[in-house]
């Protein structure tokens, strides 16, 4: 067991080799004069710590973002998010192997767009990485209630996890003032959001940790959700003298137009112009905006080139090329009216291309998998968006210039093209691109994966099952099965994807335990933290599975990873992958594939992980051996996850023998976990308005659309997404006793 010293080096050690620019540790103490239902302990009672954690963004995404004005986001904050996520996500899980209780907070999308109980502010989170990165001492408040660091000034996104480990905190930062009340900021602002009559009372929020004075403009959180979130022309904005809800709604009555442009969709004008005193620098030759000091350019071609190749490996990458950016010229066209294009290819030289396969299935219309399995396309995206960012961030790092450059420019697949790599021209590929003025030199190369030199399907199996292998996210068991010990209509769809299959694997990952247990249910009524840890732990069990895939290819086999594998079932719309699988649809493969018994709520249960997994599979040709089968069942009588469905669902009567699960009425089911309807499964509390509607025993798409149009219109209006950052937390699940 190590020291708190020693633990607390060793967590910081992990999230830096994760990929953190920064970490910092913030004691529960330092919260105590927040509002009870955001402080660490509403989240996980027994919390010691927050792990407060940041990536910078890139320096040149931001001097040519928000031009020619914040709807124009360009490059801004591209693999940003599912870094942080997969950051927080994978620490939690190495905390929790020491031990120790964790709840990562999702980096984003979350909010209370009202004011929630006893906290006194419109858009809220349920937890501040803002207030985290100050209590944790990595930097301070500016004026425009934006975290500053010394380094950085404003520019990086933040993320937590609260623990329960000894951590021992960081003093506060005490060094230079990171704000000089220079009021750039304000000057900037299409909204002019900082005039005192726009500004609320009192004027300026401000708090004390441990002596120190934190204050900041008290800004009216609808003026910037105007074009954050509902993407409203941000040129009609300063007209608007009051702002509240109903008056965005006025606004979408009138006519405003919703600007969208790059990945982003926004980038704010006071962040644009704001730079920390310690390290802001003017040059107005390449950018109206002041500028981050950086260090001297290090690092030769040799040196740099390893270190790409490795980000890029690290990625999830398979094949890598730098090209001159001359090359792209044909792309100026796609940029943007009022984006710098003429300075853009001045200022960078070379283009770093980064690729990864897609199953070719995804691109067939008619397929029966296609429509469901198309949640990969995101986590491949993900998972290249990372790889650029990571090595966009390293270039900054050794006082380079580089940007991700928004999908609209077509750099990604033009880049596929120029080097003919194979799939690029039938949607079989991923490109993600990078630019720089860094001193590169064409280069191409394929990068192998964990398991492309691997001899057998064995191999790779107990590869990935090793406790050190290449796959420290996923649990240690791979379950398997050959397709004839299926039932054939279970395997027709499969057929389809792989006339040959023979066999599917499946990989599985792990939500941190208390995630589950507390989720809706603890002091902060939240469930945030459940739904980044699915979506998180099904992007590590396709990329496990992904890369199985690749394995299995080199030796042979067909193979393709695949995110569902049947065709009946309702996903659940969710940010990041845009779907999470319904886990008693795939409970019987996984059961079948010797990882666990079925429930009576119809999942699964693991031996040792309860029914805390997320899978992915892979569907191949390779003869795999079917796994042994799991036995196990319910406690006798046990009724908890029929009892805790808010729709009853669940026909506890139904069962044909004591070991079957209950029925489930489909209907009733897809009203609380797919369409959020229903205030006891958890959106309500994310502080969605819910309808008062009687739960339906039947729907067609008719009926479904009606009733989603009467949800919250902030998410219905604004977001035009009425399922957008809904929190449903599956009852029935979480009452299961296998999860405790």
């Amino acid at each position: 067991m190590l020291n708190p010293q020693e633990l607390t080096a060793d967590v910081k050690q992990m999230a830096l080799a994760l990929g953190a620019d920064l970490v910092g540790i913030a004691s529960p103490s330092r919260y105590d004069g927040a509002p009870p239902k955001v402080r660490p302990q509403a989240h996980l009672p027994e919390a010691k710590a927050v792990i407060v954690m940041a990536v910078h963004h890139l320096d040149a995404s931001v001097d040519f973002g928000a031009e020619p004005n914040s709807n124009f986001p360009g490059g801004f904050q591209i693999g940003m998010i599912p870094k942080l996520d997969t950051i927080a996500y994978r620490l939690a899980r190495y905390v929790e192997a020491l031990g120790y209780a964790t709840v990562p907070i999702a980096c984003t999308t979350f909010w209370h767009h009202r004011q929630a109980e006893g906290v006194p502010f419109d858009h809220a989170a349920s937890f501040s990485h803002i207030n985290a990165l100050s209590a944790a001492g990595l930097g301070e408040y500016g004026w425009h209630g934006m975290a500053m660091s010394p380094k950085y000034g404003p520019r990086q996104r933040i993320i937590s996890v609260i623990t329960a480990a000894p951590l021992i905190p960081d003093p506060l930062y005490t060094g230079e003032p990171l704000c000089d009340r220079c009021k750039l900021c304000e000057t900037a602002c299409w909204g002019e959001n900082y005039r005192p009559d726009h500004l609320l009372e009192p004027k300026t929020i401000s708090f004390t940790i441990e002596g120190k004075k934190f204050e900041y403009a008290h800004i009216n959180r609808w003026r910037c959700f105007w074009g954050e979130q509902c993407h409203l022309d941000m040129k009609r904005l300063a007209e608007r003298e009051e702002l509240d809800e109903q008056a965005i709604y006025d606004a979408l009555d009138e006519g405003v137009d919703r600007v969208v442009q790059a990945n982003a969709g926004y980038m704010c004008s006071s962040f644009k112009y704001c730079m920390a005193k310690p390290v802001r620098v003017w040059d107005k030759t390449k950018a109206a905006n002041p500028r981050r000091r950086k260090s001297a350019p290090t690092g030769d071609w040799p040196s740099l080139r390893q270190r790409i190749l490795k980000l890029a490996a690290n990625a999830g990458a398979s094949r890598i090329a730098i090209r001159p950016l001359a090359d792209f010229t044909s792309l100026k066209p796609n940029f943007y009216d009022g984006f710098r294009t003429e300075d853009f290819f001045r200022t960078f030289k070379w283009v770093v291309a980064i690729s990864r396969e897609r199953p070719v299935f995804l691109t067939d219309s008619k397929n029966p998998l296609t429509a469901k399995n198309m949640p990969i396309s995101l986590i491949i995206t993900g998972g290249m968006m990372i790889g650029a960012c990571d090595i966009g961030r390293f270039l900054d790092d050794s006082g380079y210039e580089a940007m991700v450059p928004w999908g609209k420019c077509g750099f990604g697949p033009l880049a596929a093209r120029l080097q003919n790599w194979p799939g690029h021209d039938r949607g079989g590929l991923y490109t993600e691109c990078l630019v720089t003025d860094a001193p590169l030199q064409p280069f191409e190369t394929a990068i192998d994966r964990p398991c492309d030199g691997l001899n057998t399907p064995a191999e790779i199996i107990a590869r990935a099952e090793e406790d050190n292998g290449c796959f420290p996210f996923i649990i240690h068991q791979v379950g398997s099965i050959r397709l004839d010990d299926l039932p054939t209509a279970d395997t027709a769809c499969l057929k389809q994807v792989m006339p040959a299959a023979k066999s599917l694997l499946i990989v599985a990952a792990e939500l941190p335990k208390r995630t589950l247990e507390l989720a809706c249910k603890q002091e902060a009524e939240c469930g945030v933290s459940y739904l980044m840890t699915n979506y998180q732990a099904l992007r590590e069990a396709f990329w496990a599975a992904h890369d199985m895939a690749s394995g299995l290819k080199k030796q042979g086999y067909e193979a393709e990873p695949l995110f569902e594998v049947e065709t009946w079932s309702k996903p659940r719309p969710v940010p990041q992958v845009s779907a999470l699988p319904d886990l008693r649809a795939q409970a019987p493969f996984a059961a079948a594939a010797g990882l666990g018994f079925i429930g009576k709520n119809g999942f699964l249960i693991h031996p040792q992980y309860g029914p805390r997994l997320r899978f992915a599979f892979v569907l191949t040709t390779a003869p795999v051996a079917t796994a042994p089968t799991v036995t196990g069942a319910c406690p006798d009588g046990c009724r908890l996850c029929a009892d805790a469905c808010p729709v009853n669902a669940l026909d506890v009567n139904g069962a044909g023998s004591s070991t079957e699960p209950f029925p489930r009425h489909e209907v009733r089911c897809q009203w609380a976990r797919v369409m959020g309807m229903t205030a006891g499964e958890g959106s309500a509390m994310a502080g969605w308005r819910l309808p008062d509607l009687p739960v339906p025993d039947t729907l067609d798409d008719a009926s479904r659309q009606a009733a989603l149009a009467q949800k919250d219109p902030i998410q219905v209006r604004c977001y035009q997404r009425p399922n957008m950052a809904d929190t449903q937390v599956e009852r029935c699940l979480q009452a299961c006793p296998f999860a405790h």
